[in-house]
């Protein structure tokens, strides 16, 4: 018998993995199990393993636990993330003092189950986590099983539309994937955001980029390079556009609704990555139009406030209401569950260049002013406790470059962090809309 409780999307469960050998990271390392044993065990991990060195062995792990000594240790859900972002689609279980409150934390983190005592489990009963299960959009890989009966019935009949328009794509051989439009939001005449149900055993990090469009006329996908607003463990797809006058793909993007598919490459990629800066105290985002996609993923993902103290946004955009996007996100943050509680630890500045408004004028003047430090009561950029990252025009990503390493800071890569990353989708020539276009 199972000293512990299992707790799945369907409540408390028996112990699925009883009669599983348990091992250990160093038996994996030193050859000690082949490719069936693996299969047949289950891996004990603490929450302070690097887990990259497993990397090449997660294809054939499927049962993984995570200890949590103290409810009030995250590093577990971290791990967690990291674990999904390099590729396993196991089950992975959250095992020890995981609290009923941190049940959409630790799902969201990509636990499939959480294991407690018996001796917590009476103190925290099956009603109280049945609670939270009800009351929680369930995962992008349930909702797109078939014969789900989860709570997502509120979109079932865009999921079958998914399906059968997936169907008709011709993506054979490709290596594309159809995803469905759940949402469209219009900000002004000339932007607007858009979410799309999360493929299947889709993965990124918080920050990167992906391919996605439309079927050509030629029977070609169109496809351009748009930076992922929502964070890695969301259960859609976000993402914020330009309409640029007659292009190819906005002149047709900007007429989709709920129902439509689009076409998505399901390999993300980019440079914003928090993996590419060295520790820091203070991260400055540097957002030019568009530019400020991936850092809206990025404010929005835990892990962000776990690495730094404090968060400074910056977006300068021609007009005001070209703000109203990256506003309504920075709003919202301390109504959010999840991170809620980090809210004031953002300090969002948004700059117009065309109009009269409280902080006028490009940010790279207003940084070497100090306009900027004066105005949020910072001190000013030190290469010992500062960190960035940079996504707008090339214009601006040469001008905030040349400022930083004028401060001593020093351009990172993810196999070389260092200081402050630039997205170099423009320099990659991907033809990018949602990567910084400035207005």
């Amino acid at each position: 018998m199972s000293e512990w409780v299992i707790i799945t999307n369907k409540g408390f469960s028996s112990d699925e993995w009883i009669g599983r050998s348990v091992i250990e990271p160093t038996n994996i390392l030193s050859d000690n199990f082949g490719e069936e044993q693996l299969k047949k065990s289950h891996l004990k991990l603490g929450n302070d393993f690097q887990v990259e060195t497993l990397k090449s062995f997660l294809p054939y792990l499927n049962a993984i636990s995570i200890e949590f000594p103290s409810e009030k240790d995250g590093r577990g859900f971290s791990l967690a993330r990291r674990l999904r972002q390099l590729g396993y689609l196991g089950v992975l279980r959250a095992t020890g003092h995981v609290m009923v409150d941190q049940y959409r934390h630790a799902t969201q983190s990509g636990f499939n189950q959480i294991a407690i005592s018996s001796k917590l489990a009476k103190r925290m009963p099956e009603p109280y986590w049945q609670q939270q299960i009800d009351g929680f959009t369930p995962s992008y890989q349930e909702k797109l099983q078939s014969g789900s009966t989860n709570s997502y019935s509120s979109k079932k009949n865009i999921l079958i539309k998914e399906a059968k328009n997936i169907q008709n794509l011709n993506l054979t051989n490709t290596g594309l994937v159809g995803a469905v439009v759940t949402k469209v939001i219009r900000w002004t005449d000339w932007s607007f955001s858009f979410r799309v149900a999360r493929p299947k055993n889709f993965r990124f990090q918080s920050g990167e980029f992906v391919m996605i469009g439309l079927p050509g006329n030629n029977g070609k996908p169109l496809l351009r390079a748009y930076s992922i607003t929502s964070p890695s463990w969301d259960d859609e797809l976000e993402f914020y556009s330009i309409i640029i006058p007659n292009g190819p793909l906005t002149s047709q993007l900007q007429h989709i609704s709920m129902g439509d598919t689009l076409i998505l490459n399901p390999k993300a990629t980019g440079t914003l990555l928090l993996d590419s800066l060295l520790p820091g105290k203070r991260l400055f985002m540097f957002a030019s139009g568009t530019g400020i996609a991936p850092f809206i993923s990025l404010i929005r993902d835990p892990e962000i406030y776990e690495k730094f103290e404090q968060i400074i946004l910056s977006h300068t955009c021609r007009e005001v209401k070209d703000l109203n996007y990256g506003k309504s996100i920075v709003e919202t943050i301390s109504k959010d569950p999840l991170i809620g509680e980090y809210a004031d630890r953002v300090f969002y500045y948004p700059t117009v260049t065309r109009e009269t408004f409280h902080t006028k004028g490009r940010i790279t003047d207003l940084l070497k002013t100090g306009q900027i430090f004066q105005d949020l009561q910072l001190t000013p950029i030190s290469r010992d406790t500062d960190r960035a990252m940079i996504c707008g025009s090339i214009g601006l990503n040469k001008d905030i470059k040349a400022f930083l390493e004028t401060s001593g800071l020093k351009e990172g890569a993810r196999n070389h962090p260092a200081e402050f990353v630039q997205e170099k989708a423009f320099v990659a020539s991907l033809n990018p809309i949602g990567l910084g276009r400035s207005f």
